[in-house]
């Protein structure tokens, strides 16, 4: 019965495994294809006409010269110029720096050390502050946004402490700010951070006040007070004799 079972056929599994041939194939450096087939590949290649043929020079330097980008409206943009008319607007100090390569610490360093001070440090692009003072008295400082430039705001006129900060930064060149609506280079900022505050200045008038007032009033009572001694002193020489 057991062979009568088993089948007269064995099926037989076999094992295949692939392997490329003769190594891997390099993809950077393939292998070049035979003479016939790169003789149809060749002749196949479609050829597309130069946009720049038969055109003079004068002309193929023209295509980029009367090429006109549009201009697209961004309403952030607005946004943004709109910001920075009132920063301009209410700041009493505004200072314009070139801006050198800064790692990122030092521009937080940098960043921390305004906002100590109530300052506020912003980069801002040339399009957005043509938006921005267009039209207004700060137009001329458009003239400073050539490169990459950044801007301090402060509502208070704290020049010693904007130049002690940009004294702790060599890559922020001070170029020239604006203080009280007026226009100085950084000499004239330099020469206005030696200035007194309004409040020295003030102590320093009364201290000027009393004291020539009690120069005068030591004068005034000079000779009734050399004349009351020598009063005391004849006195003294009556009553001993």
């Amino acid at each position: 019965m057991s062979l009568l079972r088993k089948p007269l056929l064995d099926t037989v599994t076999y094992f295949v495994q692939p392997k490329r041939f003769r190594g891997k194939i390099n993809i950077q450096r393939p292998k070049p294809p035979h003479f016939t087939k790169a003789k149809y590949l060749e002749i196949c290649k479609p050829i597309f006409e130069s946009s720049k043929k038969n055109k003079t020079m004068v002309e193929l330097c023209g295509i980029n010269k009367n090429r006109k980008e549009e201009e697209v409206d961004n309403p952030f943009q607005r946004i943004i110029a709109k910001e920075a008319l009132g920063y301009f607007q209410s700041s009493r100090l505004i200072a314009f720096y070139h801006f050198n390569h800064m790692t990122g610490i030092e521009q937080f360093k940098a960043l921390s050390m305004f906002h100590k001070e109530g300052m506020h440090m912003k980069w801002l692009g040339k399009k957005t502050l043509e938006m921005a003072l267009k039209g207004t008295p700060y137009e001329t400082v458009l003239d400073f946004y050539m490169s990459r430039n950044m801007t301090v705001f402060s509502t208070e006129p704290k020049v010693k402490q904007l130049l002690r900060i940009n004294k702790r930064f060599p890559q922020l060149v001070l170029l020239a700010g604006i203080y009280e609506e007026k226009f100085l280079n950084l000499d004239e900022l330099i020469k206005l951070s030696k200035v007194p505050s309004l409040e020295m200045a003030q102590s320093m008038f009364v201290h000027t006040l009393n004291a020539s007032a009690n120069r005068l009033h030591r004068q005034l009572n000079s000779h009734q007070t050399s004349l009351l001694a020598l009063l005391e002193d004849r006195k003294k020489q009556l009553d001993d004799n």
